[in-house]
């Protein structure tokens, strides 16, 4: 069984210029804006970069932390945990959902070594003898300057499950008017635990597609044909609507081929000019699928550590209109390098003698996926007819309101790769 799980609402942030910890709130998560000098944040199951943040509670399985701060020298940070009910407010006191310390200090940090653009890398292992979990649900980690919780410089999500019953999980398709493509609905099926059975009106069943927060789809409404089984599956009009695959960038390498079209390393940073993405030819299904997340320790193959070796550079995107011509409103890249958020410093300019977008990103080594994102309508509309990718990965948790502890417990995960 696959352990792949996010939860209802969002994950996007919006980016700012300075470390006051602006939350921006959607229906659901609200995470503290990054600091503008940390980068490359990673959150994942430990051994496997492209997996969520799924931990099994009691299982001795940790989630791996890493990010670079881009500073010459290190010092001592700190991590908060809380945790929060399936709609993500933080909802109960750290002595209710620890078993040991409120917070714990990352003084794994090393400075990158033989690199153009110097920085501080930071890896913390969890969960471990100082941090651990209590109970299931929704969790928060933030990590502040050493001992000040207030001075925040990132959030991340994070999921523990109990894994406390079977979760059957399968997709099928719904055609819907006016789309070219079908829409797929996920379903589950399970029988909740033998002293839960009197409550089936407590469960919650929430959706995910490849690891992108932002497209969560819950329903509350089982059927109950075939109790003391339940099933779970989202109505037409919450549907996976059909959208074609995000980009693939592997700079891995900082050598042309690979999408980079020219380099430059005589400049600091690096510069490396990618090949145009062209509205009219969309992200590639045959692309790998990073499920959402970026990939760097295993994706750089000419340093011995890339979390400490790993070059940084500018990276140049092109985005070519299907007419050639300047859109109304803006572009903006987002991707798994920035938690998919939209960032006004990553908008494009338009550059009416090459018919383009441009813009520049400080990316590290690694593996990326990404998209571009259009506040004009009539181009978003075009996208939509594209192919969809073929290849796709459905998560799926279920939720359990349990009033005696006042919260929601993640009762059990699952995920299907639906081709």
């Amino acid at each position: 069984m696959t352990a792949l799980l996010v939860g209802c609402g969002g994950a996007r942030e919006a980016g700012e210029q300075d470390r006051t910890p602006r939350p921006e709130v959607q229906e659901g998560l609200t995470l503290a804006t990054p600091s503008p000098t940390v980068r490359s944040i990673q959150l994942f199951r430990s051994g496997d970069e492209t997996q969520l943040p799924i931990v099994t509670i009691g299982s001795g399985v940790t989630l791996t932390l890493a990010f670079d701060v881009m500073e010459q020298r290190g010092r001592p940070l700190s991590v908060y945990f809380y945790h929060a009910n399936r709609s993500w407010r933080r909802d109960l006191v750290p002595a209710e959902y620890l078993t040991s310390f409120q917070r714990d200090d990352l003084l794994d940090y090393t400075p990158s070594r033989g690199t153009d653009i110097r920085y501080v890398h930071y890896r913390y292992l969890f969960p471990n003898r100082n941090i651990d979990f209590e109970i299931s649900g929704n969790f928060i980690i933030r990590v502040t300057e050493q001992g000040m919780e207030e001075d925040v410089l990132f959030e991340r999500a994070f999921f523990v499950t109990e894994q406390a019953t079977g979760l059957e999980i399968g997709v099928d398709n719904v055609m819907i008017a006016g789309q070219g493509y079908p829409s797929v609905v996920p379903l589950v099926r399970f029988t909740p635990p033998s002293n839960l059975q009197s409550n089936v009106y407590d469960f919650n069943v929430c959706f995910v597609r490849n690891g992108l927060f932002t497209e969560s789809r819950c329903t509350d409404r089982p059927t109950l044909a075939q109790q003391p089984a339940l099933q779970y599956y989202l109505e037409p009009e919450e549907a996976f609507e059909p959208r074609p695959a995000e980009y693939f960038l592997d700079i891995g390498s900082l050598r042309v081929g690979s999408r980079i079209e020219q380099t430059d390393l005589t400049q600091s940073p690096f510069r490396l000019y990618l090949e145009p993405d062209y509205a009219r030819f969309p992200g590639s299904g045959l692309d790998p699928l990073l499920n959402g997340q970026a990939v760097i320790q295993a994706a750089v193959r000419d340093v011995p550590d890339p979390g400490e070796a790993g070059e940084y550079a500018q990276v140049r995107f092109s985005f070519v209109p299907l007419d050639e011509q300047p859109l109304r409103g803006d572009v903006v890249v987002a991707g798994s390098f920035n938690g998919w958020r939209v960032e006004p410093e990553n908008r494009l300019t338009w550059v009416g003698a090459r018919g383009r977008y441009e813009g520049d990103v400080l990316l590290k080594q690694g593996r990326y996926e990404y998209r571009y994102m259009l506040t004009d309508p009539a181009a978003r509309r075009a996208l939509v007819g594209a192919a969809p990718r073929p290849e796709n990965m459905y998560n799926a948790f279920v939720y359990y309101n349990d009033i005696r502890i006042n919260t929601d417990r993640l009762l059990v995960v699952n995920a299907i790769l639906a081709r």
